[in-house]
């Protein structure tokens, strides 16, 4: 009887394991499908939010900025490549204003300055690099800033100009504000994103550009118009600490320009919280001293500017995109004090 009972319990429990098998297969199945199918959603969240310009919901700061290569220490530098909703280049450096011996620098006054007509020499971003490392300082970056005119003039043409805007070069006014926002740094190296006007003392302020308008107000992008043009932007963290420097290439076949709230996303994405639409177009330029390189010119481009502010984008050729570089009135500069220096 036992044998007899203890054979119908072991018949018993292997047509249960019969009848559970293809459940518990069944079951991974569907949990493996669940999770390929959780892991392409994600892939697919993380491809799009990678190679999308944000919207106005996109998260202040939500760019990994551990991912970014180091140009110079404090000096951080992203390049990409959106695809949505248009092709677009991107290149975008953040400055921590903490870091060690790092100044800022900017286009000075004219030896024959004339208030309203002769304020600085037109220079190409690189020549405002390269003529630095003939003296002092010695420029590690840099980016265009302030509008200028007259305009139009021949763009390569480094000649006597006007700025339009406060620009202020090692404490030395250049150009009065027009009311535009501007960017400045004082004397203990503070950075801030001011409008000032005629009543403004400006007896602290060290360094000071100008753009056209606020792209991000706060952590809030207004609304723009819908042109797509090269465009540069200079934007500030909510603690004043870190300042972004971003261009978007334009007119052209690989990238096709962006609007003003576009600019004002992506400063916010990459971690500003207010910021400035600087002047853009032809004048849209980022270079850098890159030591790494052999021979005595060491500056670069890190975007493809249109200097000439033609449209190339609907050329019908077979020949790569040259970069051409435009004179502009006013540029931005970063270096670093000699180790004996305070």
């Amino acid at each position: 009887m036992s044998m007899h009972w203890d054979s119908f319990k072991l018949a018993q429990i292997n047509r249960n394991k019969m009848k559970m098998e293809p459940i518990n297969k069944a079951q991974t199945f569907l949990q493996k499908l669940t999770l390929n199918a959780s892991l392409s959603v994600t892939l697919c969240l993380l491809v799009f939010f990678e190679l999308s310009i944000p919207t106005t919901t996109a998260e202040e700061g939500s760019y990994n900025w551990e991912t970014a290569k180091q140009l110079y220490p404090g000096i951080l530098y992203i390049h990409t490549e959106p695809s949505s909703p248009r092709k677009i280049v991107i290149n975008c450096v953040q400055i921590d204003s903490q870091t060690p011996r790092l100044r800022f620098y900017t286009t000075p006054r004219h030896v024959n300055w004339m208030e309203g007509k002769i304020e600085t020499n037109r220079q190409t971003t690189r020549n405002f690099i390269r003529q630095s490392h003939q003296k002092s300082p010695k420029l590690m970056f840099a980016i265009n800033a302030n509008a200028f005119s007259p305009w139009p003039a021949p763009f390569q043409r480094e000649d006597p100009t006007d700025v339009s805007g406060l620009a202020i070069s090692t404490g030395i006014l250049v150009s009065r504000s027009n009311g535009a926002p501007s960017f400045l740094v004082d004397k203990t190296g503070k950075l801030q994103i001011s409008t000032v006007n005629v009543d403004t003392d400006l007896s602290d302020i060290e360094t000071a550009v100008s753009g056209f308008s606020l792209c991000l107000v706060e952590g809030e992008v207004p609304t723009s118009g819908n042109d797509l043009h090269p465009r540069t932007g200079l934007g500030l963290s909510q603690d004043g600490r870190y300042l972004f420097l971003l261009t978007i290439d334009g007119r052209q076949p690989s990238s096709l320009g962006a609007t003003v709230q576009d600019v004002g996303n992506l400063l916010k994405q990459f971690g500003a919280h207010t910021g400035i639409n600087m002047d853009g177009g032809g004048s849209t330029t980022m270079a850098w001293w890159n030591h790494s390189v052999s021979g005595k010119d060491k500056c670069q481009l890190l975007n493809n500017p249109v200097g000439d502010g033609e449209s190339h984008e609907a050329k019908k050729t077979t020949d790569p995109f040259v970069p051409m570089e435009r004179a502009t009135g006013n540029n931005l500069g970063v270096y670093f004090l000699k180790t004996n220096a305070k």
